[in-house]
Order: C-alpha cells, then structure tokens, then sequence
C-alpha cells in the first residue's frame, strides 16, 4: 500500500510541473475568451499632436489587406491495393477576398477595416484573418483587432475546415508576433 501511495505521489509530482509550465503568461494587450481563444488584441497608442482622420484611412487603405486564398488538403488519398499506387487527392477551396472597409464614420472618427496576414512557419502556412476597430479619440489612436481566424494554407492527409477562431493553445506567440507586425506598420505609418 505504501508503495502504491509512493508511486501516487511521484506521478502527481511529476505532472504538476508540467501542469504549471503549460499556462502561458499572456501580454497586457490579449483578452482570452473563457473558451481560451483570442477574443481582442489592443493596440492603442498615445499620439503628442493632433491627427487628421484621412490620414488614419490612408494607413489601413494601403497597408490592410484581405486577399483571396486558396486553402488545400489531400484528405481521402489512398493507396491502390492492385497496383500499390499512390493516388493523391488535391482538394481545393477559397476562401473569398474582402473589402478593406467593412464601414467608415468620417463623423465619429471610426473605421472598421477587414485584413489578414499571412505566415510560413517550416513547411506549414498559416492565415490569420481579423476586423481592426480604429478610432481617433482625445490624445490617442485606438485600434483594436477582433474576430481573430486562423486557418491553415495546406493540412495535408487532414481535412481542412477552413477559417476557425484563433486560439491560444498553439504557435501563439508566433500568431502574436504575426499580428504584431501589422499593428506596427499601421502605427509607423500613422505617425510618421
């Protein structure tokens, strides 16, 4: 008995570390959903000077996009059991371009654009596709990212099911840093 409570004890020992090591310290700016999924990233900064909302505009115009993409697997490939061939499925879908501007309030000084950013990580590609809220408020631009998918370019034998909600179990830092980089040349440009 001693020696099944012993073997109890190394086991429990062994996983916590394991158990703590997996929560990730998440940055200030990240809202995760209960469902531990990427709800918002805030990328509000201050500004010293007075901005112009067209210039706010121009900034997502020219450095937002949502392109078309091609998303693939080879789902159902089989081995033919006469010839012993290999018969490859190359299973296609698109995913449709969106307009840059989903709407624009020249009054509130309020945009809501559509973008997505595009990743190679080894062999993988991956899609990240978001809405940005930005505004021009007293002393700051406000520019958050919400409604964050993730989709993968090619899942090879696995089907892929397309755009779903990014989430913050896997390659998050990597999807972070991704969306970080947009973020930044939306603010270089917008101060500069």
């Amino acid at each position: 008995m001693a020696r099944l409570i012993g073997m109890a004890l190394i086991g429990a020992i062994t996983v916590y570390p394991t158990s703590v090591a997996a929560k990730e310290d998440f940055p200030p700016n990240v809202t995760i959903a209960k469902d531990k999924t990427v709800e918002m990233i805030d990328w509000s900064f201050p500004i010293n000077q007075p901005l112009d909302f067209s210039r706010l505009k121009r900034c997502v115009a020219t450095n937002i996009h949502g392109d078309e993409v091609q998303l693939r697997d080879s789902a159902g490939s089989w081995v033919g059991p006469a010839t012993g061939n290999y018969y490859q499925r190359d299973n296609r879908g698109t995913a449709q371009a969106r307009d840059t501007f989903k709407m624009v309030d020249d009054k509130a000084q309020f945009l809501i654009a559509q973008g997505q950013t595009d990743r190679t990580s080894g062999l993988s590609g991956w899609i990240i596709r978001f809405d940005l809220e930005a505004a021009l408020e007293q002393g700051r631009v406000t520019m958050t990212m919400r409604n964050l998918k993730l989709a993968a370019s090619n899942t090879g034998s696995l089907t892929n099911d397309g755009f779903q909600p990014l989430g913050s179990w896997y390659r998050f830092k990597s999807n972070y840093a991704a969306l970080e980089a947009v973020a930044n040349t939306l603010k270089a440009c917008i101060l500069a």
